[in-house]
């Protein structure tokens, strides 16, 4: 199955660090400080706030002398042409045939929605830019790179091959109906496996604005083994599959570095002016 099972789960596996979402707005997709995971066969994973969402460098610089070194403008220019260099070489593989979404893409946006219909419900995912852990950034530092450097450049890249099956992506899943309450997953897509990270009911409020506190339910990994796997096939039924996700991260890879480019080039704008 291409979800973690309570019972198939490695522990390496259960340890995981994902941004999630802002529980009960649909639409939204932000970090989330999760309820405190306990011990159980399947563990939510950390927060996110143990350290800053960083926008990574898709390729690995060679340390340069020239315009970039010490010049702003100059250094902006170099990273923009080497972004555009990766993005020209990177094939955005095109939408499946049987891609079961709508993908929504807005410019200038760090999320991308996916919408379908499923029967009576309407299924929403809001994917996060990927976390690209141990990705390669690029070298701060001028000069040409000697023999104990470039040794250590080396090491660098070996250890980003071996890390770059940690890479993941983080989605909001919203099933709703016309009338009722509406379910919301926060979950975790690795290249091998999907996790259910936490999963709320959300009750639809009379008042707009109207503060309450409803009951949240138990934490997933407290709910019975057999529930957590109907779950599981739950989702998948609905279209969340490895399949999807796998497709999804290699669309907002492409995605984030675009809007590098762009983030990058309103910069080099702002101080030429």
């Amino acid at each position: 199955m291409a979800f973690v099972s309570a019972t198939a789960a490695s522990p390496a596996s259960l340890l995981l660090s994902t941004p999630s979402a802002v529980r009960g707005v649909a639409g939204t997709c932000a970090n989330l400080v999760p309820r405190r995971p306990l011990m159980a066969p399947l563990r939510a994973a950390k927060g996110s706030n143990s350290a800053p969402v960083v926008m990574e460098s898709k390729v690995k610089s060679k340390k340069k002398k020239g315009s970039g070194a010490g010049n702003l403008p100059g250094a902006l220019d170099v990273e923009i042409r080497e972004a555009q260099e990766y993005l020209d070489s990177d094939e955005q593989e095109p939408v499946p045939d049987n891609f079961p979404f709508e993908i929504l893409d807005e410019e200038g946006l760090s999320v991308v929605i996916l919408k379908r219909d499923y029967k009576d419900e309407k299924i929403e995912a809001i994917i996060s830019m990927p976390n690209l852990e141990g990705g390669p950034e690029f070298d701060d530092e001028d000069g040409e790179g000697d023999g104990e450097n470039a040794g250590k450049d080396v090491e660098e890249e070996e250890d980003d091959d071996e890390s770059a099956g940690d890479s993941s992506i983080s989605l909001k899943v919203v099933v709703s109906k016309d009338s009722g309450p509406k379910l919301e997953f926060t979950c975790t897509a690795f290249r091998e496996e999907i996790t259910i990270d936490d999963m709320l009911i959300v009750e639809k409020t009379e008042a707009e604005g109207e503060e309450n506190f409803p009951y949240e339910g138990p934490e997933f990994t407290e709910l019975p083994v057999n529930v957590q796997k109907g779950l599981f096939k739950f989702l998948e039924q609905r279209g969340i599959t490895l399949s999807t996700t796998n497709f999804m991260h290699d669309y907002m890879v492409t995605k984030q570095t675009k809007e590098y480019i762009r983030w990058m080039t309103k910069l080099k704008d702002f101080v030429r002016q």
